[in-house]
């Protein structure tokens, strides 16, 4: 009992030490993440063509999924891409709401004059239930505004002037997910897409859905990857290098926290198994 005690310390003095400090150290490179961001980056929108962005994610992988998704609303609010938001996952329903606002207040506080109102910027759909059925139905719809019919204020999506005209799932440029639950993703992979036309897919995953995730990097199918907070700590790097106002020092000391407690795990791997060892040899009978 002393000795997992002794652990739980090591492993709340390795997280609160950067935190409480401030410190943090430059991310790691990741090619995946780095690949998102020249998509998102290079992108070519017309007037009606926005992107969509699911948030399925709750309290369990908010740790992880909130700086995904904070990252890449940030850098499609910089590009000025028109965001529709939503949801196949209940729980998502206040990420929704409170994550596009925060983005949007940053960037106004960081360019004075300038503004990312609702409704320009982006429009809450909402969760939408029925999965793999509702993404049917939702590509095939002729007028993806009228058929998303309301926000979560009861507003027509057609009244904002920047989603009134969305048109067919062709005009769907960019898809996002974020999540840490299984099936989400599939359901978009399989089902957002229409004869032929398969919009531009980018996804944040939770770090033990990585290897999940790897397959549709490699099959092409997803043009970009965040591998956990490692995936959006590295993003928020490169953003900030080409937008030096760019705020990311809080996710940069939540990331070294993150890798100074796996330094202590493995640490205290190693170290268990060498008095294991030691212990052994020294029940050995002599000779």
């Amino acid at each position: 009992m002393k000795g997992r005690r002794l652990i739980y310390l090591a492993m709340i003095v390795a997280v609160s030490v950067p935190v409480l400090l401030g410190f943090s150290l430059p991310p790691s490179r990741l090619v995946s993440a780095e690949r998102m961001y020249s998509v998102v980056d290079e992108m070519q929108v017309n007037p009606g063509e926005v992107a969509f962005v699911w948030l399925d994610f709750g309290p369990g992988t908010l740790a992880e999924n909130e700086p995904q998704a904070q990252v890449l609303l940030e850098h499609l609010f910089r590009r000025r891409i028109p965001v529709v938001l939503l949801s196949q996952y209940q729980q998502a329903e206040a990420a929704l709401q409170r994550i596009p606002k925060e983005v949007a207040e940053s960037l106004e506080r960081e360019m004075p004059g300038q503004r990312w109102a609702y409704g320009e910027a982006w429009v809450n759909a909402g969760f939408r239930p029925g999965g793999q059925i509702f993404i049917q139905a939702l590509v095939n719809a002729p007028d993806l505004s009228k058929f998303l019919g309301r926000d979560v204020g009861g507003m027509p999506i057609a009244h904002y002037p920047n989603f009134s005209t969305i048109g067919g799932v062709e005009h769907v440029k960019l898809v996002g997910e974020i999540t840490g639950l299984v099936g989400v993703l599939d359901n978009i992979i399989q089902f957002f897409q229409k004869g032929g036309y398969r919009p531009t897919l980018v996804h944040g995953c939770t770090s033990i859905t990585i290897p999940e995730a790897y397959i549709f990097v490699d099959s092409g199918q997803l043009k970009g990857l965040l591998e956990g907070i490692a995936g959006a700590a590295w993003y928020s790097e490169v953003l900030k290098q080409h937008h030096p106002l760019s705020d990311n020092s809080r996710l940069l000391v939540v990331n070294t926290a993150l890798s100074s407690a796996h330094v202590v795990l493995i640490g205290l791997i190693v170290l268990g198994n060498i008095v294991a060892l030691w212990g052994r040899r020294s029940r050995r009978p002599n000779g």
